[in-house]
């Protein structure tokens, strides 16, 4: 369907046939009344936009008065002509360590089997990429349950379209401190977080409560570095100290000061907080109806997960695109 000007009937139609892609025949679409109230708009527009999709071919409906309406056919081929995607964009975080690269190797190839290309930003920061949604930049981001249900809770038009439930977002968080035989913070010490990376910042305060302790704001990744280099006590951190370690040593310039395995104590994060926290979620706006249902019908959470696996256990290499 062609879009003359974005008109509120474009918008409707191209909304309207998002929402059927995720439908299968014989499925009770909204009444003309909900639909009214879902695009803010007169029955006549949506009587319109569903007549404009059954002229099309896109769509046979059966109309069943009092019972409503249901979906007779659908021409998939034709609703994606109708439904005004040029292309799907999501975000998730930078790759960086093997749950990650697994979980945007999952979606990426899941997503491939969708006729509208899909593309992927790697974002830094959960707070980033759901603001970032927030004003559609995206049509999903990828985040943990914990942060979701944080951000849903002060913004109605955020939903969570569905759950990776059978992935892992990553590793568990760890508190990292660089003394050695410690039980947790202590009065007087640095620690390293990024306000933007939701969890983090999160299980970083709760650990600091009732301490006198400074919280140094940090870019995620460069909250392990500023830990590894000295220069703060300590960092909440998903992943193994190994990994950190190898990453660091890899960089290509010195620092003065390199924390050794022998000084630092690694603090387990009681799992009933973190639980939420290694859960991924795709996060969708409401303002682009229809969406989440065509990433249903997509990005199957099977198949994200035995690809996920197959990455961590070195059985594919990683495949973004």
């Amino acid at each position: 369907m062609e879009n003359p000007g974005y008109s509120k009937n474009w918008l409707v139609t191209t909304g309207i046939a998002r929402g059927l892609l995720g439908t299968e025949p014989g499925d009770r679409l909204p009444t003309i009344k909900e639909y009214s109230s879902i695009f803010a708009c007169s029955r006549g527009v949506i009587q319109n936009a569903l007549a404009a999709l059954q002229a099309t071919g896109a769509v046979n409906l059966d109309i069943q008065g009092k019972k409503g309406t249901f979906l007779k056919t659908k021409d998939e081929e034709r609703l994606f002509e109708n439904a005004g995607l040029k292309f799907i964009t999501g975000s998730m975080p930078a790759p960086l360590n093997n749950y990650l690269a697994g979980l945007a190797s999952g979606i990426c190839q899941a997503m491939g089997q969708c006729p509208v290309p899909f593309t992927f930003a790697f974002v830094q920061g959960g707070k980033n990429r759901v603001e970032a949604l927030s004003r559609t930049v995206y049509d999903f981001v990828v985040v943990t349950r914990s942060t979701a249900e944080k951000f849903i809770a002060a913004n109605r038009n955020l939903e969570i379209a569905f759950s990776l439930d059978q992935s892992r977002y990553s590793g568990p968080y760890m508190l990292y401190l660089n003394r050695p035989r410690l039980s947790g913070i202590e009065n007087g010490m640095s620690i390293a977080a990024d306000p933007s990376s939701t969890d983090q910042w999160e299980l970083t305060e709760d650990l600091c409560a009732g301490k006198d302790v400074n919280i140094i704001k940090y870019p995620y990744l460069s909250a392990s570095i500023a830990f590894l280099s000295g220069e703060v006590d300590g960092v909440v951190y998903r992943g193994n100290l190994d990994v950190i370690l190898n990453d660091l040593y890899s960089l290509p310039f010195t620092m003065e000061k390199r924390i050794t395995h022998e000084e630092v104590s690694v603090i387990s994060i009681s799992p009933a907080k973190a639980s939420g926290m290694q859960l991924p979620v795709v996060l969708t706006n409401k303002k682009r109806y229809g969406m989440a249902g065509v990433l249903k019908r997509y990005l199957k959470p099977d198949i994200v997960a035995h690809i996920q696996r197959q990455v961590i256990d070195l059985q594919m290499a990683p495949r973004f695109f």
